[in-house]
């Protein structure tokens, strides 16, 4: 069974995060090659160097930076970016992070996505977030590793509602805990990590990605506001009565986690609507996945659990 998307999910929290408004606006600064995937999508490719009139500046909406490693070699920004006065998301790789002055963004961005690779450099220190971008109100940091930590990049940060990052170390622990404002955070390579007693926030949204075998899932229910919640890659069990606990809880995705207990606990959930659990083994057994298909839900995917 499937259903129409609830407008407080998860996709709808991260798009209205992470998005520019819907439209035109997409721009990609860099050869053919580094933005390809953008300028095939309907989105505009400035080269690298290049320049904007200012009636082009101001459709500018999302702006992704791809230099070259050789351009990265000798790293600067756009001399027209402070010019894009309605940019709401800026993708750029770690090396140009160090370049972001207050006068050189425009006031006011929201939205900041840093790429990382192994091959990358690591910045001498963390730009100072919450001086330099302190209209920011969302961060994603994405890197295929815990090293480096998002600390070592941007720190402090300010007061963000959107968090994305691997847990990293310690400090990162530190700036989500300095978080009350947050309310949607997705966490990554947590291993065993009891992030839970670091949340200050009332979060809304949350995804947690990849643990080890002892990750504490129980204290799942330190979070009763959360109302879309995704659990990617859990090696730990996941009890299902511990999201009897979370009385908001509206949207439930469990991906690739083949431990899963007490499952008829869901039927329990007043506000679950949106179910869907994939590639995780077969905790539906023995007829239990009938009591599910009662039409209650909005949108049930188990057909691959």
């Amino acid at each position: 069974m499937s259903g129409n998307e609830p407008a407080d999910g998860f996709a709808a929290s991260r798009y209205r995060y992470l998005r520019p408004p819907v439209g035109d606006g997409r721009y990609c600064v860099g050869n053919v090659t580094e933005c390809y995937d953008y300028t095939d999508d309907g989105g505009v490719r400035i080269p690298w160097g290049g320049t904007m009139t200012p009636e082009e500046a101001a459709r500018v909406r999302s702006l992704h930076l791809r230099p070259s490693r050789a351009q990265l070699r000798r790293p600067r920004l756009p001399a027209f970016l402070p010019d894009l006065g309605n940019l709401a998301a800026l993708h750029l790789p770690t090396p140009l992070v160090p370049l972001l002055t207050p006068t050189g963004v425009p006031a006011g961005l929201p939205t900041l996505v840093i790429s990382h690779d192994h091959l990358s450099p690591v910045p001498e220190a963390p730009l100072a977030a919450d001086a330099v971008l302190p209209g920011l109100r969302a961060v994603m940091f994405v890197n295929s590793s815990p090293v480096p930590p998002l600390a070592q990049i941007l720190d402090p940060l300010p007061p963000l509602e959107f968090l994305y990052t691997a847990l990293g170390d310690d400090e990162v622990l530190r700036q989500i805990r300095d978080l009350p404002t947050l309310r949607h955070l997705e966490l990554a390579h947590l291993g065993n990590v009891d992030v839970f007693a670091h949340i200050t926030a009332p979060l809304r949204a949350m995804e947690i990605g990849g643990t080890g075998t002892r990750f504490p899932v129980a204290r799942l229910a330190t979070l009763p506001t959360l109302r879309a919640l995704r659990l990617n890659g859990l090696r730990a069990e996941i009890d299902c009565r511990v999201f009897r606990e979370l009385p908001e809880l509206v949207e439930l995705t469990i991906l690739n986690s083949k431990r899963i207990t007490h499952v008829e606990a869901l039927l329990e959930c007043r506000k679950l609507s949106h179910l869907s659990l994939t590639n995780c083994g077969n905790p539906f057994r023995k007829g239990i996945g009938e009591r599910f298909r009662d039409g209650r839900f909005d949108h049930l995917d188990i057909r691959y659990a």
